[in-house]
């Protein structure tokens, strides 16, 4: 009797936590998880706190209703990864953690208790909010970092990209200089001789027309003595890629960029690691957009606004 009546006190329960999501308009369904519109705008009313424990989350000022529905059904995305990676976030580890940061702020729980009031949030909801950010966190190194190479030539290119118009700066080359005598070829079209040089470079073939192409390695270039005109090509060329054709001495010219150092590099070396870091970060949101893209197909997502 005892059983059955525990039974029938679950099931009234479970059916009025039902009738309660009903009533509450329905955001999105995300497999058997339910986002409601109330959870919606709640989180749109406790932005400042979430935007302080999750900022790599919550990084912007202002956010639709759609855009907040959206970064919840990323949250279960990523649940769903972590667990079937074995992996899930316990209370005693988001506790933990807590512990950790008021530590380290040199606070206590009634202080963070008053901080959390002050800013319109709950304690349980902070609670949430941190474990959101540890699965993310985690989900980011585990999931998305392997898959990203910020590679020393990006760092440098986009150094020189967002310097290029500071005139202190002074290069040296590494070339590889492709050429061919005006005379032989007194036409060249547009993009013409780049489009040989990089098949050749490909598979080392040459159309007839262009077989006494010279290919010259030129080291340790610097721009002291060179014309204007290449000098200013060489600038705007990065390293690794090739340059635009050329006319010199009367010879058509097109630069493999096989190097591309400032020869006063201080600055540069004060700037990289930023740099790098500001890389990383774009190439982290534009592979976690395609994951999600990709990831929203192997499971039942309904949105409903």
């Amino acid at each position: 009797m005892k059983s059955i009546l525990s039974f029938l006190i679950t099931a009234l329960l479970f059916n009025s936590v039902v009738e309660a999501k009903l009533l509450d308009k329905i955001s999105a369904i995300v497999d058997d998880n339910i986002i409601t519109l109330s959870q919606v705008q709640r989180i749109t009313k406790s932005l400042a706190i979430k935007k302080n424990v999750a900022p790599m989350i919550y990084d912007k000022n202002a956010y639709t209703n759609e855009e907040i529905t959206a970064i919840l059904v990323n949250k279960y995305l990523i649940r769903a990864k972590l667990a079937e990676l074995g992996y899930s976030i316990t209370d005693d580890q988001v506790e933990a953690q807590i512990k950790a940061n008021e530590k380290r702020l040199n606070v206590d729980r009634k202080a963070l208790m008053g901080f959390l009031k002050q800013q319109g949030s709950t304690f349980d909801e902070y609670f949430e909010t941190l474990r959101e950010a540890i699965e993310y966190s985690y989900f980011i190194n585990r999931v998305i970092s392997p898959t990203i190479a910020v590679s020393e030539q990006d760092v440098k290119n986009t150094y020189f990209k967002k310097n290029i118009k500071d005139s202190r700066m002074n290069f040296k080359y590494t070339l590889i200089d492709y050429s061919i005598g005006k005379d032989v070829m007194p036409k060249v079209d547009k993009g013409q001789l780049e489009s040989v040089v990089k098949q050749y470079r490909i598979n080392g073939v040459l159309p007839d027309s262009f077989s006494t192409l010279a290919v010259t390695n030129l080291d340790d270039i610097t721009e002291e003595g060179i014309a204007p005109e290449l000098k200013n090509l060489l600038k705007h060329t990065d390293e690794g890629t090739l340059s635009s054709s050329i006319i010199l001495n009367g010879q058509h010219h097109v630069f493999f960029v096989a190097k591309k150092d400032l020869v006063e590099s201080e600055e540069f070396a004060k700037q990289k690691d930023k740099i790098r870091e500001e890389l990383f970060e774009a190439a982290v949101k534009s592979e976690s957009a395609v994951w999600f893209e990709r990831e929203r197909n192997k499971h039942y997502i309904k949105i409903s606004l």
